[in-house]
């Protein structure tokens, strides 16, 4: 006897197959144990899958739909990014939702409480739905509320070379210079929206395309001194991977979970914006960032996000968005 787990994979941040940031999802993964989840994760290889399960009592009272358990290769996850909108979308394209135009509300539950996130949905034409059964097809982006964004520690002018080793980079580069403007003071930064981030501005592109991702043992290590074990690296401009994209943006992560280097990470997105934005004085509006992520890796990502600020500059509601493209669907035996 055997027990079957059906799964799709798909590209996060991604508006065609084979870029952005893959992500398998077990639709149903009631009946797997946590050290077979992990097992299923190390199997599948990618930065993340995702198991669906029935939302808790608590959650189910706060309006979760359902409850998602994150896993490295190497780990399990309390919350991320790109699983999140993946994850929502393959179950609104399985139709576990009624979808609503021009925009479908959904709850979800993880290690980190319920959270909420929505679909872009376009109304099906005429015939349209005759000739097409997957209710999918007519969902655009996916767009994730973040938690409330915290600074969590403003590296110190001492601790600058420590950083510069790290990453084989001069001290004088580690700042952000606009494309237009002087550079400013900007020192690296821990900040999270959920999930604890290193910023690191790099003042030049190339010299950032040029850090070799085998540097992200060491990264990780500074970042831990802060409760992080990743640094999200930032310059101005793109690589023309994502023509309309403001930032590129390199994530190297603690080779523990299984990785050294993110295609795309939504929940760095939040405290990148943040963290540019209050460089840009952001007061009364809202800061939105088109990012270009994982060139390095040969899978071009496209990440949006958006943050609030306040009359007085304090940032307020952080949103991340991206699309979402089907690549696989399969089945999983395991024995009983």
């Amino acid at each position: 006897m055997t027990r079957r787990f059906r799964f799709r994979q798909v590209d996060v941040f991604a508006d065609r197959p084979l870029s952005g940031n893959p992500l398998a999802v077990f639709t149903d993964a009631t009946g797997l144990t946590e050290e077979e989840m992990q097992r299923l994760a190390r199997e599948m290889n990618l930065s993340e899958t995702t198991f669906v399960l029935p939302p808790s009592a608590a959650g189910a009272d706060a309006g979760a739909a359902y409850r998602m358990r994150i896993f490295t290769p190497g780990e399990e996850l309390p919350a991320a990014g790109h699983p999140a909108l993946g994850t929502a979308w393959v179950l609104a394209d399985d139709g576990r939702f009624e979808l609503e135009a021009p925009r479908t509300d959904i709850r979800y539950e993880t290690a980190l409480g319920v959270q909420s996130l929505w679909l872009e949905v376009r109304p099906a034409e005429a015939g349209e739905a005759a000739d097409d059964e997957r209710p999918g097809d007519r969902i655009g982006a996916v767009t994730m509320v973040q938690s409330a964004a915290e600074l969590i520690h403003v590296i110190d002018p001492d601790e600058l070379d420590e950083l510069g080793e790290a990453l084989e980079i001069g001290v004088p580069y580690l700042r952000w210079k606009p494309k237009r403007g002087a550079p400013s003071k900007s020192p690296a930064a821990v900040i999270s929206t959920g999930l604890p981030f290193l910023i690191v501005p790099v003042q030049d592109l190339q010299m950032l395309e040029d850090i070799s991702n085998e540097r992200s043992h060491q990264i990780a290590d500074f970042a831990s001194t802060y409760g992080s074990d990743s640094a999200a690296l930032v310059a101005p401009g793109n690589a023309g991977a994502v023509p309309d994209a403001d930032v590129h943006v390199r994530v190297l992560v603690h080779p523990r979970q299984g990785i050294t280097e993110d295609p795309a990470t939504g929940s760095a997105a939040g405290p990148i914006a943040v963290y540019l934005g209050r460089l840009a004085r952001t007061r009364d509006a809202t800061y939105r960032l088109v990012i270009e992520q994982g060139v390095e890796v040969g899978r071009p990502s496209r990440l949006v996000a958006e943050v609030d600020f306040d009359g007085g500059g304090q940032p307020g509601e952080v949103r991340v968005s991206g699309c979402v493209a089907p690549l696989i669907e399969g089945w999983v035996e395991l024995p009983d």
